[in-house]
């Protein structure tokens, strides 16, 4: 992969248009370049964690059995495979094996409640289930949809060779959606390569580097630090608990390349262990959320000498597609960080209402065009036609014709500093410890509650940052409301989305634009014994 130099300039002579760098990618798939691992260095260390380190040879036969038993059991091109996602080597074959027959896997997070993973197989329908432990999914599976062990595959299925190509599906994340229901973003391999071969820029990992994984590995934050080591050569270590640090917080002999987190993870790990980061890590990629340099000038001295980036992207934009890379001599004195420039081979623009790019300095909705765009939602509907579209409909494109150009809702500007700074967003949708959310689903359902008149929610302004939920109740409020509008929304939304706190108010405030006021309300609920935690 050979850059040329245009990283974050401006594109044409429209100014609220910034350019990646331009890099030829190579012809191979993420699968293709795990293989030649397997093939040039079978015993370098491929997965750590909590039982013996499997080397490439390992991960690579592992994927070839259960590759075996797919394909003995229909899996081809272009179909579906969901995949129990714990963070195990496993799973990390599973999928290989999936996406060698040229089918997508599509991970589900063990945590969410069982409403939710009917809802995804439902939508997504794929033709299998893998799991480490199948058994304990009987019954809860849509009709049709088989089941097979991580551990299943003939011992002699000989080499794997893999038939993906790059415009196949590589994976389906769902996300939140605008309906309130869950759907399937397509990414596909040309895509996932081109960020990772960003990223692999953005944090100079070699095959000698590694770095840990403890995101879900239903939520595409984990595509960078579970896919980037295995493209490269490197090593992953999973972590089994996405929230304690212990496992790979102590010095290392050679750090980790870098560590990925949110926000919400710093704030979490500064309660439960202080970490030194200089001693774990080269480099911290802050991810997910909203950045301040607040939050990372709490941090003091223990990242100087640590590379920094903050790194932004929606889920149809491949995990990520711009990034700001700083350092703490560097960092502003309060605020929120730049978001930066665009991955590799994409674009990004500002645009009014009729996509035209607005001038330098003025906000605008962010609107990604190029590699960095997923294919679109799986089975697509109207909501393809006006978040996905040709990024020739951009007036002054600066694309190719045929390029695919996403509408984010994001409102952002160009500074001076020839960097995106992040405002907020068009809708009412956000992020909670990395997961994205739909406020109004959370809403929807608790006004479904029987003795809900109204609610609201917002994310919290203390602690980790968590959403509170305010409902006003239909007449008097009974005693067990709060526990019932929380049964529901735990039994329908995976748990970031839970509320932290619900208070239970007279009305919603509203300011003199007739908006809601989430700071007045939470005045008018006062903190008081009302409020419960989820």
């Amino acid at each position: 992969m050979t850059p040329t130099p245009h990283d974050g300039s401006l594109a044409g002579a429209a100014p609220s248009v910034l350019s990646g760098t331009t890099v030829e990618l190579p012809a191979q798939t993420l699968v293709d370049l795990v293989a030649g691992h397997a093939r040039n260095r079978p015993d370098a260390p491929a997965v750590e964690g909590d039982g013996p380190t499997q080397t490439y040879a390992e991960l690579w036969q592992h994927a070839g059995r259960i590759a075996a038993a797919l394909a003995d059991a229909g899996v081809g091109e272009g179909d579906q495979v969901a995949i129990w996602a714990t963070r195990t080597a496993p799973v990390v074959a599973a999928a290989l094996a999936v996406m060698s027959l040229g089918a997508a896997f599509v991970p589900i997070d063990p945590t969410y409640p069982a409403a939710r993973v009917r809802r995804i197989l439902e939508v997504g329908r794929p033709k299998v289930m893998v799991s480490a432990e199948p058994g304990s999914l009987a019954g809860s599976l849509p009709r049709g949809v088989a089941t097979l062990d991580t551990h299943a595959g003939p011992h002699d299925a000989g080499e794997l060779r893999s038939v993906a190509r790059q415009d196949d599906i590589a994976y389906t994340v769902f996300t939140s959606g605008s309906t309130g229901q869950p759907k399937g973003v397509l990414v596909a391999h040309r895509s996932l390569v081109n960020y990772l071969g960003w990223a692999q820029e953005l944090t100079g990992f070699t095959d000698a580097d590694a770095t840990p994984c403890f995101a879900s590995l239903g939520f595409d934050h984990a595509v960078t630090c579970l896919w980037l080591p295995l493209m490269v050569g490197g090593s992953v270590q999973l972590v089994p608990d996405s929230w304690d640090p212990r496992p790979w917080l102590a010095p290392r002999e050679r750090p980790f390349a870098f560590v990925k987190i949110t926000p919400s993870h710093v704030r979490l790990f500064e309660r439960i262990a202080r970490p030194d980061y200089r001693a774990i890590t080269r480099s911290v990629m802050f991810g997910g959320e909203r950045l301040d340099a607040a939050l990372v000038a709490s941090l003091g001295d223990r990242l100087e000498g640590v590379h920094l980036l903050d790194h932004y992207g929606p889920t149809e934009a491949t995990v990520g597609c711009t990034a700001y890379r700083f350092e703490r001599a560097s960092l502003p004195a309060e605020g929120a960080l730049p978001i930066g420039v665009p991955v590799w081979n994409s674009r990004a623009y500002l645009v009014d209402e009729d996509l035209a790019p607005v001038p330098l300095g003025e906000e605008g909705e962010l609107v990604l065009g190029g590699e960095c765009v997923a294919v679109g939602y799986l089975g697509g509907d109207a909501e393809d036609k006006g978040r996905f579209l040709d990024e020739v409909a951009i007036a002054d494109s600066a694309g190719p014709s045929g390029s695919r150009a996403y509408r984010t809702g994001d409102r952002c500007v160009i500074r001076e500093d020839g960097q995106l700074h992040y405002l907020g967003r068009l809708d009412e949708q956000v992020k909670v410890r990395g997961f994205r959310i739909e406020i109004h689903e959370v809403r929807d359902l608790a006004e479904s509650v029987d003795g809900v008149a109204h609610a609201a929610a917002a994310v919290s302004p203390k602690g980790l940052g968590g959403l509170e939920l305010f409902v006003v109740p239909e007449g008097a409020a009974g005693t067990d409301l709060v526990a019932r509008v929380l049964e529901r929304l735990r039994a329908e939304l995976p748990a970031a989305a839970v509320p932290e706190r619900v208070f239970v108010v007279p009305s919603l405030v509203v300011n003199a634009h007739g908006k809601w006021d989430p700071d007045a309300t939470r005045q008018l609920a006062g903190e008081s014994e009302e409020g419960a935690g989820s």
